[in-house]
């Protein structure tokens, strides 16, 4: 294997989640670029690579321009639609109507489950964008509002104030999931683009 293809393979991978067809393109490109420059400094490919930069560097700038492919967002979306079905219980004000006790154990899993849906969703919105982070709060949304409705059909009971803060924060995960990719995106810092 060549300096130039070990190079190319790391930034690859570091271009983990990208679309493949995007990857493929922008490595073909890359390698271009790399054996001109290599060819302007007498044939030496280290000094090409050298001037290329760290291939992580390069494979996360390539793919922070680009984007993760469709299946990692849906993937993204997937786990956040998982633990929202986690978080209903607690916000919808459930109860069972057989003996009238509080549902405590999902009531007890559902708070640690929106926490962890909400650092999951700043964290699809900041490093896959506002767009992933978008995808993932609908689904969290959706995934929320479906579970209650389902419940609706058992014994569970869901008070009026409960299915109110169901909807509120519902669309308050959407909100989640799109601003922060929105915000960081007009709060960067111009930077030379790839």
């Amino acid at each position: 294997m060549t300096p130039v293809d070990a190079y190319l393979a790391d930034v690859r991978r570091a271009m983990a989640g990208m679309d493949p067809r995007v990857r493929e393109d922008v490595l073909k490109e890359l390698q271009s670029h790399l054996a001109e420059a290599s060819a302007a400094n007498g044939g030496d490919a280290a000094t090409a690579i050298a001037q290329m930069g760290s291939p992580a560097q390069v494979g996360r700038g390539y793919r922070d321009v680009y984007g993760y492919g469709v299946p990692f967002r849906f993937l993204f979306a997937a786990i956040a639609a998982g633990l929202a079905i986690l978080t209903a219980p607690v916000l919808a004000g459930m109860e069972e109507a057989a003996t009238g006790t509080a549902f405590f154990v999902p009531n007890l899993l559902a708070i640690p489950a929106l926490v962890a849906l909400t650092g999951w969703l700043l964290w699809v919105s900041v490093r896959a964008g506002s767009r992933a982070g978008l995808l993932a709060g609908v689904a969290a949304g959706i995934a929320r509002v479906l579970v209650v409705l389902g419940l609706l059909t058992t014994a569970a009971v869901v008070t009026a104030d409960g299915l109110a803060v169901l909807v509120v924060s519902s669309a308050l995960l959407v909100l989640v999931g799109w601003l922060p990719g929105t915000a960081k995106k007009a709060w960067s810092k111009p930077g030379a683009q790839l």
